[in-house]
C-alpha cells in the first residue's frame, strides 16, 4: 500500500493497526521503511488529523517510530486482524 496516497485521517488507523500486529501478534504488514514513512508523515500532518483514536498515539511514539506502549481498543484489534487477513490473500 502506498502510504503517500492515504488521507491524513487514514494514517491513524494504519499506524495503530500495524503497531498492534507487530508488537502484539508478531505480524508485519509494512516493511520497516514503510512504517517509518508512515510515522513521519503522521507526525508532519499531526495538527490536521482528526480521528477518534488519535489520542492513543503520542508525538513521542511517532518520533521514536514505535507503538510498543499503546493500549489498543478492541476495535483496533479486530480491524487489524481483518486487515492482516486481507493483505495475506
Amino acid at each position: 500500500m502506498d502510504i503517500q496516497n492515504l488521507s491524513p485521517n487514514r494514517l491513524v488507523p494504519h499506524y495503530l493497526m500495524s503497531c498492534y500486529l507487530y508488537y502484539e501478534l508478531d505480524k508485519q504488514v509494512y516493511t520497516d521503511d514503510q512504517f517509518d514513512q508512515l510515522a513521519k508523515r503522521l507526525l508532519r500532518q499531526w495538527d490536521s488529523v482528526e480521528h477518534m483514536h488519535k489520542h492513543l498515539i503520542t508525538k513521542g511514539d511517532l518520533e521514536a517510530g514505535t507503538g510498543y506502549a499503546i493500549k489498543y481498543p478492541e476495535r483496533v484489534k479486530g480491524g487489524a486482524k481483518a486487515w492482516y487477513k486481507l493483505n495475506k490473500k
